[in-house]
């Protein structure tokens, strides 16, 4: 990989870095990771290639997709194409700081996914660029924004909240977000983008993630949305 764009490490030393990325075609051979890393893609369709194991995983990312690399994670190598991405990685101890502070056990596992679309994420890590960039600092706000983000990962993406799918799909709170929104409007037809619209996601990425999560499709005619129960069945507690 070639050098970050930008690069900065605080909260406090060595608890985090946050790098920005613009990346020709890349490989990544065998290894273990030994932080947690969020990545959020920052530019159009390209596709990666993940080997675990015996497991190969393709996806193709688009522009706000995520990706959750949980440390110790362990790859056979990788194939991305050329993209443009920011990664926020954190030292084991601030995920166990933040599950502590939730009153969980401190010895959480993340759930390594790949393509999510969490637009809550998103955002903030848009506006952690934004408070790194610009000047003077505010440190203070910096740490906020950053246990936010740990915070999120451990009530969204542990292995006991996380167990639908590891290739895209979304988060709890943006799944009861949208079937919220569909019960409340029962008494009329709604499209798909008036319900990406609502909950804040590109359509195409809406109707994609959707079927990742569910396993089922939102009609393009009439907004057809399948029962709750089934919908949460086996996506998370």
């Amino acid at each position: 990989m070639l050098p970050p764009i930008f690069s900065a490490s605080s909260y406090p030393a060595g608890d985090f870095t946050f790098e920005h990325y613009r990346q020709p075609a890349f490989a990544l051979l065998p290894q273990a990771f030994l932080m947690c890393s969020i990545l959020i893609k920052l530019d159009g369709p390209s596709n990666v290639e993940i080997n675990c194991g015996e497991k190969l995983t393709r996806q193709q990312l688009s522009r706000g997709d995520m990706i959750i690399i949980p440390d110790r994670f362990s790859i056979e190598g990788a194939h991305v194409e050329a993209c443009e991405f920011l990664q926020l990685s954190f030292n084991p101890s601030v995920v166990e700081r933040s599950a502590k502070e939730l009153g969980l056990d401190e010895q959480v596992e993340l759930a390594p996914v790949l393509g999510v679309v969490d637009p809550l994420a998103e955002q903030t890590i848009y506006q952690l660029e934004q408070a790194l960039t610009s000047a003077p600092v505010s440190n203070d706000y910096v740490n906020v924004v950053v246990d936010n983000l740990a915070k999120h990962l451990v009530r969204y993406y542990t292995e006991g909240t996380w167990t639908r799918n590891k290739v895209g799909g979304f988060p709890q709170y943006l799944l009861d977000r949208i079937l919220e929104y569909v019960e409340n409007n029962r008494d009329r037809s709604l499209s798909p983008q008036e319900i990406a619209g609502a909950v804040g996601v590109d359509p195409d990425r809406l109707a994609k993630a959707f079927r990742a999560a569910t396993g089922e499709s939102i009609q393009t005619d009439r907004c057809e949305i399948p029962d709750q129960q089934s919908s949460l069945q086996g996506y998370g507690s």
